[in-house]
């Protein structure tokens, strides 16, 4: 352990023959003229040089794969296969190129300003990151006709509490030990908070963010604790129903979330009928300082048209439609097509055969530009909107093949038991076919919600602003930023990445729990 830490710290000096360590690996990358990372608060201010922090972490990985080469040298016994020795070395030394290729690129070449400048507009859209801005008090905010005096982030908000609760309650039913979650989640929300503080090309107030992530981890506590102490202390059939009501409140979440983006006429009369009074009439007094609107008077008001939403907020809508509207189509269908009246099985499969038969870019356009005549006659439908109903639609039909495939391998002496015990055949199919059917094919039902997320990045075509459009789009913000084209696309392909790990590893857990093999697991689905 010793030899590999001297390897990996001075390494390369003296023009010797071992890779560059520590003090070889940081000079170099000085050089090259890495930035510096800065720490700067009201009791701290630190500049740590990124260089360093490239040797460091260079010297950490040399120094494993020259632990794991001395170790396989010394324990190799004469006449023995050596394959397995090498195939550890050979694979510490590939992990050594890689990781200093992609430090290198992070912490020496790449400018990441593009990003920090921008990370409010790839997250929320244009409009929204004006009225953050531009609100009162900002420095952008120089009279009536560049200032926002409503500021509409305040829906963002209302939707991230309830997803926070809906996400640690569930989580507190997996009967695990508490800090399984907690830590994770407390790591994710310190690292918003990271995100919106660092002081890099900031143009908002960032004590506004930070608190009401606070607030957000705050209400995840609570509802993780409530959730896992009413498990603990009652017995399973409780655990399994309030699995239930978290699984109809995620759905109520998502209908929230639209309704709260822009309330219909319906909420906006409520409003005003519990004394609120539309904010954008009061738009110069707010401005001038002279009226401060409550949240009634903002509900009273207009909201953000779904034209004007924007970033990775547009791809988590239009994913979670495809989701949640998707399963819902999917079961529909999947029963319809199993159906012995020619009245549920042609029109379900009609439509399903029809709509796996094209992709998924083909119905974005033609949600673009023939299904607004067919739904004028009911409903003047904006273009986000319609990519809405239209991945509920796409995502439904591939579901409902993977259900189909599931309904099938339902026992018949299920049904019949179900049958013989007074059930209905409603109930039947909801409470006996449908829960066996999603046990038994779960991973792929996942795997088409992650489809679903990736195929997001498509509503660029249409000319959508969602996250990776605005990716793409940011080296033209600023003539800083020309020929910054590759450091936004990173950064999206780590966003979608970590998604969708996130639901594959969300998948397996559910899978465990609904086993097939484990007894109770029925009950739970």
């Amino acid at each position: 352990i010793s030899l590999a830490l001297a390897c990996g710290i001075f390494g390369g000096v003296w023009e010797n023959f071992l890779p560059n360590g520590l003090f070889e690996l940081a000079a170099k990358a000085e050089a090259e003229g890495a930035g510096s990372m800065i720490i700067s608060t009201s009791f701290i201010d630190l500049s740590i040089p990124q260089s360093q922090i490239y040797g460091v972490i260079s010297a950490v990985v040399i120094a494993f794969a020259w632990w794991v080469t001395l170790t396989a040298l010394i324990k190799w016994t004469p006449g023995k296969n050596p394959s397995t020795a090498m195939l550890g070395i050979a694979t510490a030394w590939i992990i050594v190129v890689v990781v200093r290729g992609l430090g290198h690129f992070v912490l020496v070449e790449a400018d990441w300003a593009v990003v920090w400048a921008n990370r409010v507009l790839l997250v929320v859209g244009q409009q929204m990151t004006e009225q953050m801005t531009q609100a009162p008090g900002s420095e952008s905010c120089l009279g009536v006709s560049n200032c926002y005096g409503v500021n509409q982030n305040w829906r963002l908000w209302w939707i991230l509490y309830p997803t926070f609760a809906i996400i640690a309650s569930a989580y507190g039913t997996a009967a695990e030990k508490p800090a399984r979650f907690l830590v994770p989640f407390s790591l994710v929300v310190f690292s918003l908070m990271a995100v919106a503080w660092v002081p890099s090309e900031i143009n908002y107030h960032k004590e506004v963010p930070i608190l009401n992530l606070a607030k957000a981890l705050l209400i995840g506590y609570i509802a993780y604790g409530a959730s896992f102490y009413y498990c603990v202390t009652n017995e399973e059939y409780k655990a399994n129903r309030l699995r239930s009501y978290i699984a109809i409140g995620a759905v109520a979440t998502f209908f929230f979330a639209i309704m709260i983006m822009n309330p219909p006429e319906l909420v906006k009369d409520l409003a005003v009928a519990l004394g609120g009074t539309p904010a954008q009439g009061m738009r110069e007094a707010i401005i001038a300082g002279e009226v401060v609107p409550s949240t009634l008077d903002k509900l009273a008001g207009d909201g953000i048209e779904a034209s004007q939403w924007g970033g990775l907020f547009v791809n988590l809508i239009v994913a979670t439609a495809g989701c949640v509207l998707g399963f819902g189509i999917g079961v529909v269908l999947a029963f319809g097509r199993q159906s012995d009246q020619p009245f549920f099985s042609i029109p379900s499969i009609a439509l399903i055969e029809l709509v796996r038969s094209g992709p998924l870019i083909c119905w974005l356009w033609f949600a673009v530009f023939l299904m607004p005549d067919l739904m004028d006659p009911f409903y003047n439908a904006e273009d986000i909107m319609r990519m809405l109903l239209m991945f509920g639609i796409f995502g439904g039909c591939y579901i409902a093949e993977v259900l189909r495939g599931g309904l099938q391998a339902v026992d018949s002496g299920q049904k019949e038991a179900a049958l013989a015990l007074g059930l209905s055949p409603f109930q039947t199919k909801m409470q006996v076919e449908l829960p066996n059917a999603v046990r038994t094919t779960l991973p792929s039902i996942v795997s088409v919600f992650i489809g679903l997320w990736k195929d997001t990045t498509l509503l660029f075509i249409i000319n959508i602003l969602d996250f990776f459009k605005l990716a793409k789009d940011l080296p033209a913000t600023d003539l800083r930023f020309l020929g910054n084209f590759l450091e936004p696309l990173y950064v999206t392909a780590l966003v979608f990445w970590v998604f969708a790990f996130y639901l594959s590893r969300i998948s397996m857990k559910i899978e465990k729990g609904l086993g097939l093999v484990r007894e109770g697991g029925g009950e739970a689905a």
